[in-house]
């Protein structure tokens, strides 16, 4: 029997759309359950957490810095607070009961403020010395290369596969969460991974991979990573 994977979106997405994170959850052996806030339809937290087998927090627009508590910043873009409460009590849930929890983007950043971080609310104005293009833009899927940690799960996943990675955020962790350690960073030093090493499997990616699997030369770094989220929700 296929895992369930719930993945996180603002709107109900059908397991028979077109979409990265559905063709991903599918591929490597899951059966994808969409996650929306209840003000869109969705169900209950608990109902949630009671179908899935493991939680995949996605990409999307930035969190409310009151969930950290700073000022809101300019740069801020398709704040939805709805979908901030989901996704903070599903990972919430999800780290108490061990469950794994795949991060991407935007959930990297769930899962780090949820366990006490913090992030640079906009890379280009609050950290100008970084060097990199991590910026999102509107066509393309940019891309630059990441160090991997010695040792760190991620290093055990994919090894020396591709360190060029799809990366496009203006946002990135600034203080670490508890519980986590850095398990990538970009040239520049922008935290790109973060894993918990106490966890069955947590991982939280600021890049893409969910694109990688569409680009033949990064697409086996992408495919160990979502092969080994969906194999850990069976063992």
């Amino acid at each position: 029997m296929r895992p369930i994977i719930g993945f996180t979106s603002t709107t109900a997405v059908g397991v028979n759309e077109q979409n990265n994170y559905v063709d991903a959850i599918q591929e490597f052996g899951g059966e994808p359950r969409c996650l929306v806030a209840r003000e869109r339809g969705g169900q209950p937290v608990d109902e949630y957490l009671s179908e899935i087998d493991g939680l995949l927090l996605t990409g999307g627009g930035s969190i409310h810095p009151a969930r950290f508590n700073q000022p809101w910043h300019h740069t801020l873009n398709y704040v939805n607070p709805a979908r901030d409460e989901m996704e903070f009590a599903l990972f919430e849930q999800a780290f108490e009961v061990d469950m794994p929890v795949f991060g991407i983007c935007r959930g990297i950043q769930v899962m780090n403020i949820a366990r006490g971080g913090y992030p640079y609310q906009d890379i280009g104005s609050m950290v100008p010395w970084k060097t990199l293009f991590h910026k999102r833009v509107k066509t393309g899927n940019p891309r630059h290369v990441i160090e991997i940690e010695a040792g760190s799960l991620l290093s055990q996943l994919v090894g020396d596969l591709a360190p060029k990675v799809i990366s496009a955020h203006h946002q990135a962790v600034n203080k670490l969460g508890d519980g986590f350690v850095v398990a990538a960073n970009a040239k520049d030093d922008i935290v790109e991974a973060i894993e918990n090493p106490s966890k069955r499997f947590m991982l939280g990616v600021q890049y893409h991979p969910e694109r990688m699997l569409n680009e033949p030369n990064l697409r086996e770094h992408a495919a160990k990573l979502f092969e080994a989220f969906i194999k850990a929700t069976t063992s």
